[in-house]
C-alpha cells in the first residue's frame, strides 16, 4: 500500500508547499503598537486575531478594522517600522467607521470618529497626555487609559479590550463641564444599516431619532460572515439618553446629563461581526429585538451551549471536540450503518458487475438490466450511500459554530482552535484519515482506490483553511467512520460468503453456480439464469450436483 500511495502524496505535499508562504503562524499576538505616522498622524494601534482598532492621542477611534479572516496579520513590522498599509487600504479589513456619501452620484469617502467627546460650548484645543498602556494576555486582557485637558475640562477615558471578544469596556470620566455627548460614527461600507434603539423596561424597538434612558443602541448590517455590528449599551447604573441617525451618516449620540456628568460613564461596546455565535458569547444575544437567529442558527447556540457545558467540567477543548464527535457519530451510526451495508455490498458484488460491464459492453439496454438484476438478488440500494451525505451538513453547522466560537484555550501546538493549524499537522492527518477511510471501502477495487484519492487533494485546501477545531472534528469522525466500515465489511463479507453460491435452473437441469449468479452469453440463456429458484449454503462433500 505504501509504493501506491508514494506518487500520491506528491502533488500534497506540492500544495503544502506552495501554502507554506501564505499560512504559517495565522495567530496574531495581541499588542499595543504606538506609532507617529498612521496615515500622517500619531497613533496608539490595537492588534489582535479579530480586529486591529487604531486611536489617537486623544482615545477618539480614527480606524476600526474588523478583520474578515480571524488571524489574518495585517501589520507588517519586518522591516522594524511598522506598516499599516494593508489596514489603511483594507485589504484584508473593513472600517467599522469609515462612511460612504453619494453628490450627484459621486462617491466620497469619509472617514468617520468613535468614541468621540463633545463638550457644549467648549472650543478650546486639547492638549493630551501620555497614553498608559497594559499588556495583560493571559488573562485576555488589554487597557489604554487616554486623558487631555480641553480648556478647564478635563478627559479621561479607559478602555479595556479583549483579545479574544469583539466586546470592550470603556469607563468615561470628565469633570469641568456640564453635560456633554458621546459619538460614533458607523457603520463601515453600509450606507443604509439597520438602526435599533429601545429604552429600559420596554420591548418596542424604536429606529432613527431620540430614545429615553436606553437599555442600548446598535447599527447593523444584514446577517453574515461579512457582516458587522456598533452596540453601545449603560452599565453599572450609567442612565443615557441615545440620538440615532441612519444611511450613509449613521451615528449613534449619546447624551450625557448635567446630573450624570459628575459621575463616570460606564459603557459596554460591541463593534465587530454581526454573527449569533460571538453575539452569544459576548452576552448580546438576550437584549430584546437585536438579532434573531434562524433554523441554522439555533442549531448552532445547542452546539455551543452542548460544548460549553463538557467544557465546565472537562476543563479541556480537546476532550470536548472529541466528546462532541463521538456524541454526534453516535447519533448518526444508523443511518451510517445502511450506506456501509450499501457500500460493503457493492464491493462484494464488484467483479460481477466488472463482468457484465465486459459482456454486455455493446448492449447498453441489457447491461442496465444485468446490473439490476445483481442489485435485486444481493439485496443492493444504490441509494443507500446517498446517507454518506449525512456528515456534510453536520460539518458545515460545525464550521459555522466552530470558526465564530472564541475558545480561551490552546491544544498542543494549536494556539487557537478557531484559526487553521499554522503547522499543517492537521492536514496531513486529515489526508491519512481519508486515505485510510477510502482505503477500507474500496478494499476489493485497488483502481478504484487510486483514482479516488486524487479528490483528497482538492479536499486538502478545506483542511487548511478550516480552524482547527472543525478538522480535529472531521479526523476524529473519519477514523470512527473507517472503523465503522471496517467491521461492516467483516460481518457482510461472513453473510454473503455462501449467498454468492446459487441453484439456477438452465435447460431445465439444476446447477450450482459457485461463484454468484453467472452471466450468460447468449440473450436465451440469460432470460433463463435470471429464474433464480433459492439461495443455498456453500456446496458440501454430500451435496450433489
Amino acid at each position: 500500500m505504501m509504493k501506491s500511495l508514494h506518487p500520491l502524496l506528491k502533488p500534497v505535499l506540492a500544495l503544502l508547499g506552495l501554502t507554506a508562504l501564505g499560512t504559517a503562524g495565522a495567530s496574531v499576538k495581541p499588542d499595543w503598537i504606538e506609532t507617529q505616522n498612521f496615515n500622517g498622524k500619531p497613533a496608539t494601534v490595537y492588534t489582535s486575531n479579530l480586529a486591529d482598532v487604531v486611536f489617537d492621542n486623544t482615545g477618539e477611534i480614527i480606524g476600526w478594522y474588523i478583520k474578515q479572516n480571524p488571524g489574518t496579520r495585517l501589520i507588517d513590522d519586518k522591516s522594524g517600522t511598522p506598516d499599516f498599509s494593508k489596514l489603511i487600504g483594507e485589504k484584508g479589513a473593513i472600517n467599522m467607521v469609515r462612511t460612504e456619501q453619494k453628490t450627484n452620484g459621486v462617491t466620497t469617502v469619509q472617514s468617520g470618529r468613535a468614541l468621540v467627546v463633545a463638550l457644549p460650548g467648549n472650543t478650546a484645543p486639547k492638549t493630551a497626555k501620555p497614553v498608559q498602556l497594559v499588556r495583560d494576555v493571559a488573562h485576555n486582557l488589554m487597557q489604554a487609559t487616554f486623558s487631555y485637558s480641553q480648556g478647564a475640562a478635563t478627559v479621561t477615558k479607559t478602555v479595556v479590550l479583549h483579545p479574544r471578544q469583539f466586546n470592550m469596556q470603556i469607563d468615561l470620566n470628565v469633570t469641568g463641564s456640564t453635560g456633554y455627548d458621546i459619538r460614533f460614527d458607523g457603520l463601515g461600507r453600509n450606507a443604509t444599516p439597520a438602526v435599533k434603539a429601545i429604552a429600559v423596561g420596554t420591548a418596542t424597538l424604536q429606529s432613527v431619532g431620540t430614545t429615553s434612558n436606553i437599555q442600548y443602541a446598535a447599527l447593523q448590517d444584514n446577517p453574515s460572515q461579512t457582516a458587522h455590528a456598533l452596540i453601545v449599551r449603560p452599565r453599572a447604573g450609567t442612565t443615557l439618553n441615545a440620538v440615532t441617525a441612519g444611511g450613509a451618516a449613521a451615528s449613534i449620540t449619546l447624551n450625557v446629563s448635567s446630573a450624570a456628568a459628575s459621575s463616570p460613564v460606564k459603557l459596554d461596546v460591541y463593534g465587530g461581526k454581526n454573527e449569533l455565535i460571538h453575539l452569544y458569547q459576548e452576552g448580546y444575544t438576550a437584549l430584546p429585538g437585536l438579532f434573531q437567529p434562524n433554523i441554522f442558527g439555533q442549531i448552532s447556540l445547542y452546539v455551543v451551549k452542548f460544548m460549553m457545558w463538557l467544557y465546565s467540567f472537562l476543563h479541556n477543548w480537546g476532550l470536548v471536540i472529541l466528546v462532541l464527535t463521538v456524541a454526534l457519530r453516535i447519533v448518526i451510526w444508523p443511518l451510517m450503518q445502511a450506506q456501509g451495508r450499501t457500500t460493503a455490498k457493492m464491493q462484494m458484488v464488484q467483479p460481477l458487475l466488472k463482468e457484465a460491464q465486459t459482456t454486455y459492453k455493446d448492449d447498453p439496454q441489457k447491461l442496465q438490466a444485468e446490473t439490476m438484476r445483481l442489485y435485486r438478488e444481493h439485496n443492493v440500494n444504490p441509494a443507500g450511500c446517498l446517507s454518506m451525505f449525512i456528515p456534510f451538513p453536520i460539518l458545515i453547522a460545525l464550521y459555522s459554530t466552530i470558526r465564530n466560537f472564541e475558545f480561551d484555550q490552546g491544544l498542543g501546538w494549536l494556539p487557537d482552535l478557531s484559526l487553521p493549524d499554522p503547522f499543517y499537522i492537521l492536514a496531513v492527518l486529515y489526508v491519512l484519515a481519508n486515505l485510510l477511510q477510502l482505503y477500507v471501502s474500496t478494499r476489493k477495487s485497488p483502481q478504484m482506490f487510486k483514482q479516488q484519492s486524487f479528490i483528497y487533494i482538492i479536499y486538502l485546501f478545506f483542511a487548511l483553511t478550516f480552524p482547527a477545531g472543525v478538522t480535529l472534528y472531521w479526523i476524529i469522525s473519519t477514523l470512527i467512520g473507517a472503523g465503522q466500515q471496517y467491521l461492516i465489511n467483516k460481518q457482510v463479507e461472513r453473510q454473503m460468503a455462501g449467498g454468492l453460491q446459487r441453484v439456477e435452473k438452465v435447460g431445465g437441469a439444476a446447477k450450482v453456480a459457485a461463484a454468484g449468479p453467472q452471466l450468460s452469453k447468449t440473450p436465451q440463456a440469460g432470460a433463463q439464469a435470471n429464474k433464480v429458484l433459492k439461495t443455498v449454503k456453500p456446496a458440501t462433500g454430500n451435496q450433489k450436483k
